[in-house]
Order: structure tokens, then C-alpha cells, then sequence
């Protein structure tokens, strides 16, 4: 483990996230001790999205679309719990652990701009609440002109 530690640091620092945006302990994800900053999530996103590496671009490919793939398939649908848009532009990779819930991806927003978010719920109790309020901030982000 700890060579793929030193593999992802060494990776992701061309991509402008430095050493205090990362603590790892193994690099799986599963680890309560394991913690990426959200700014560390927006540089690789936005690295992805618009540098010029051909490597990133499955990041970009591979993010659940809202309303219709992935984990998100499920999810920005019912009007009451995100009201607007949202559906078929925002695309994000959802995190869960025990009492942590996230969401991290891009969305075009109602004038055409990317937008790259890391959005964050700690010592959470109520999952889908949760899960209802990051759809309802990224749906959000999509409806700004």
C-alpha cells in the first residue's frame, strides 16, 4: 500500500493538489483515516475536463450522468426533492461511508460554463436527506446564468 500512496502523490501533483489536500493511508477509499480535501477533487476535475491529457479523459467519460446512469440514475427526478434542473447535466461520482456522504463532478450551468464541485457531508445520520441537499446545491449550480 504505501507504493501506491507515493504513486498517487506523485501523480496527482502535476495536477496542482499538494501534499496537505491528501492523507491516505491506502489508497482504497474505504478508510475513515483516508481524506481528500474537495479542492484536490476540483483540480483532477478540472484537469480532466479541460487540460489537454488524453489520460484524464475517462474521468470525465465515466461519471454517473444525472437522472440517467450510474449511481445517479436514480437520482434528480423527483421534482419536489430537487426542484429545476439538473437531470442530464450534472455528472458526479457519488462517495458513502458510515456518517459521511459525497458528491464531486460537472455541471454546465444555464449559460453554458463548466462548473467542476466537491461538495461534502460529515457526520451525517440521515442519507437520503443528505443526498437530497447535494442534489439540490449541484441543481443549483445549473440553473446560474
Amino acid at each position: 500500500f504505501a507504493g501506491e500512496v507515493t504513486a498517487l502523490t506523485t501523480a496527482l501533483a502535476p495536477l496542482g493538489v499538494g501534499p496537505g489536500e491528501l492523507s491516505t493511508q491506502d489508497s482504497s477509499g474505504l478508510s475513515h483515516t483516508d481524506a481528500v480535501a474537495p479542492t484536490a477533487l476540483v483540480s483532477v476535475l478540472r484537469a480532466a475536463a479541460v487540460g489537454s491529457s488524453a489520460v484524464l479523459r475517462p474521468i470525465v467519460e465515466g461519471l454517473p450522468v444525472a437522472g440517467f446512469t450510474g449511481t445517479l440514475s436514480d437520482r434528480y427526478r423527483d421534482k419536489d426533492k430537487v426542484p429545476g434542473a439538473g437531470a442530464g447535466v450534472v455528472r458526479a461520482k457519488t462517495g458513502s461511508l458510515t456518517g459521511v456522504n459525497t458528491l464531486a463532478g460537472l455541471v454546465v450551468d444555464a449559460s453554458g460554463r463548466l462548473l467542476a464541485f466537491a461538495l461534502l457531508g460529515s457526520g451525517t445520520t440521515e442519507t437520503g436527506a443528505v443526498q437530497d441537499a447535494l442534489d439540490a446545491v449541484t441543481a443549483g449550480l445549473a440553473r446560474l446564468a
